[in-house]
């Protein structure tokens, strides 16, 4: 049983719809703030999806932890939307670090087995000396996410419940141009990647054993 957090976003989506694709998931749910948003976007038609409404990584523990019993896999397809310039800090802090922590901790309490989250590259960017490179500081510029998204990938690490980070490069709406590179952790400074090809190595990562415990870049 597999559930997506954040799959009214753009690579949430693409990770339900790649979920029912591969016919690997017992039951698949789409979780999201919006039933009706997700509706919208068809996740209810496609074969073997329910919706799951109010699914929000602000909501706090008790109310992620009700949400996720009884799912073997969680998959945290969540981000903050840039917007007000006087407000990002606030927005990002809220979804990438203190949501993250808040999904780990419930993650834990509902016994799931495992934790898929999606980061980005540089999110450990002073770690290896990558804290001057131009996407280091232009992508932390909005709301300081790199460093509120190093929190939260901590906190999911220490929390005892079993994870797999992925941190893909730069998002791309096209279809895939390039073959998949994969790195370990902490290698990457620039690139882009199609959202399709970042959804398949999300659903990847929830069925392989040997994912557990691993950061990929990608």
């Amino acid at each position: 049983r597999v559930l997506v957090v954040g799959a009214t976003g753009q690579t949430g989506a693409l990770v339900v719809r790649e979920l029912s694709r591969a016919g690997r998931a017992r039951a698949i749910v789409a979780g999201a703030r919006s039933a009706a948003k997700a509706t919208k976007l068809g996740l209810d038609a496609l074969p073997g999806v329910e919706i799951l409404d109010g699914v929000d990584v602000t909501r706090g523990v008790d109310a992620l932890a009700l949400a996720f019993e009884g799912f073997d896999v969680v998959v945290v397809a969540t981000g903050f939307v840039p917007g007000n310039p006087l407000k990002m800090n606030a927005a990002a802090r809220a979804v990438d670090n203190e949501g993250v922590c808040a999904v780990a901790d419930a993650a834990k309490r509902a016994n799931v087995k495992r934790v898929v989250l999606i980061s980005s590259i540089l999110t450990n960017g002073p770690g290896f000396g990558a804290q001057d490179t131009a996407g280091y500081k232009i992508t932390n510029a909005f709301g300081r996410v790199l460093e509120e998204k190093l929190v939260g990938e901590n906190h999911l690490r220490a929390s005892g419940v079993p994870w797999t980070i992925v941190r893909p490069a730069g998002l791309k709406t096209d279809a895939p141009k390039n073959p998949l590179v994969v790195t370990g952790e902490d290698v990457m400074t620039s690139g882009e990647i199609s959202r399709e090809l970042v959804a398949r190595v999300m659903v990847e990562a929830a069925f392989d054993a040997r994912a557990e415990g691993k950061v990929y870049e990608i």
